[in-house]
């Protein structure tokens, strides 16, 4: 406030009495220039505690993202990412969706050279086993099921 002190030394009489009303004038009329009116004061002052509480929150978000640990999210994304390779040679190679979890291998082509044995192996014909020609050595029924072989043979 050195400007209305300023004012009021300039304003001061012969005797030492200020001259309160050009005082008055002149500090009316420098006021402007010198001081903020209370309203524009209030609005900066709402705005900036606004602001630090922005500030703070931002301060609490970027705590929060350096705490994540990036190098683990990055090794959860390739498993998905293998996981999906996987699934889409075992759907490609004919192998069970069960069966896909069992491949083997880090790239696309160790992954699918796996998947192709698998292949063989799941997708194969089992052949339909034969039936036995050897006669049962300790049957006790082996009479009665001979007969029952002859009667269906007789009756066909």
């Amino acid at each position: 406030m050195e400007w209305i002190k300023t004012i009021l030394e300039n304003h001061k009489n012969e005797d030492g009495a200020v001259d309160v009303e050009a005082a008055i004038k002149e500090i009316n009329k420098e006021f402007p220039n010198n001081a903020v009116p209370k309203e524009t004061y209030n609005d900066l002052a709402k705005t900036k505690k606004q602001l630090d509480s922005d500030i703070q929150e931002r301060d609490s978000q970027i705590k929060e993202f350096n705490e994540i640990d990036v190098d683990g999210l990055k090794k959860e994304i390739e498993g998905y990412k293998l996981n999906e390779l996987k699934t889409s040679i075992a759907r490609q190679a004919k192998i069970p969706h069960e069966l896909a979890g069992r491949l083997n291998g880090t790239t696309e082509e160790e992954i699918k050279e796996d998947a192709e044995k698998l292949a063989e192996l799941v997708n194969k014909k089992q052949p339909l086993p034969m039936k036995t020609n050897e006669p049962v050595v300790d049957d006790k029924d082996a009479g009665l099921k001979k007969m029952l072989e002859n009667m269906n043979a007789k009756g066909e």
